[in-house]
């Protein structure tokens, strides 16, 4: 009776020969935000419960933009949508060395529900 355990990830590679396109193809769409994906040390692996969202359809039921995505929305320089995510003004997730940024942190960064109303300011101009 030797039965193979679960598998709870993929490879790149299985998912690419599943698919039936290139790896790179696959590492394009994590990058994308196509499907969840985790880095495991220098490899990617994605649950087999996300591959199947994938499949079915129900897959990253919200958008992520890139930094230059995130850049172009604010009209800023990459350089400037860099460290307003690094300086935490705008929430986001890094996956490897990318930077994906959900679409409804930007709203809240655009609705101003990012940051508390800085108050002491206007307690100083009253003075």
């Amino acid at each position: 009776m030797d039965s193979e355990p679960q598998r709870y990830v993929l490879t790149v590679d299985e998912v690419a020969e599943r698919l039936r396109i290139h790896r790179n193809t696959v590492l394009d769409m994590i990058h994308e935000g196509a499907f969840r994906a985790r880095l495991a040390g220098r490899s990617w692996r994605i649950p087999v419960a996300a591959f199947g969202e994938f499949l079915a359809g129900r897959d990253n039921p919200e958008k992520v933009l890139s930094m230059d995505e995130l850049a172009a929305a604010l009209a800023v320089h990459r350089n400037t949508a860099t460290a307003m995510v690094q300086a935490g003004t705008i929430r986001a997730v890094r996956t490897g060395r990318t930077w994906k940024i959900p679409l409804s942190a930007l709203d809240e960064y655009l609705a101003g529900r990012d940051n508390p109303e800085p108050q002491a300011k206007e307690d100083a101009d009253e003075s």
